[in-house]
């Protein structure tokens, strides 16, 4: 038994009639429910209504406030400090190494040259002597 393949725009046209279906179950649950028709109680106010301005600056105002905020909050740092690199000139930053020994450049200089390199704890073999394996080179 073959199976005929449809031409291309055979095949294009399901795939569109197919997605128009997809959406049918959707339509059908939300036209089961009705609006509510209950009035509301009588102990409540009546809507007086929000002005314009009000809603603007609520839904713009709010925002640009938190914008204005944040990019100062980023970019005053260094507009009192007064210094900016330029292309050119020598980084007069101080370097940083993330995940290094907590002392920074400095420790690493003082400490003794068979804990460099294996995290300050040394890499032993079984036989409590400082071996050359460390980290994830473990024997089993």
């Amino acid at each position: 038994m073959t199976h005929s393949r449809l031409d291309p725009r055979s095949e294009r046209l399901l795939r569109r009639a197919l997605r128009g279906l997809a959406i049918i179950p959707a339509l059908v649950v939300t036209s089961f429910t009705g609006t509510a028709f209950a009035s509301p109680p009588e102990t409540w106010q009546g809507d007086r209504g929000t002005s314009t301005l009000k809603t603007l600056l609520l839904l713009v105002g709010v925002p640009l406030l938190l914008f204005v905020v944040i990019t100062l909050l980023v970019y005053l740092p260094s507009m009192r400090q007064n210094q900016s690199y330029r292309p050119g000139q020598v980084w007069r930053g101080e370097p940083e190494w993330f995940g290094g020994p907590r002392g920074g450049l400095d420790a690493l200089d003082r400490a003794e040259p068979a804990t460099v390199g294996t995290g300050g704890h040394g890499a032993h073999d079984g036989h409590g002597e400082l071996g050359e394996s460390g980290g994830a080179s473990g024997r089993w």
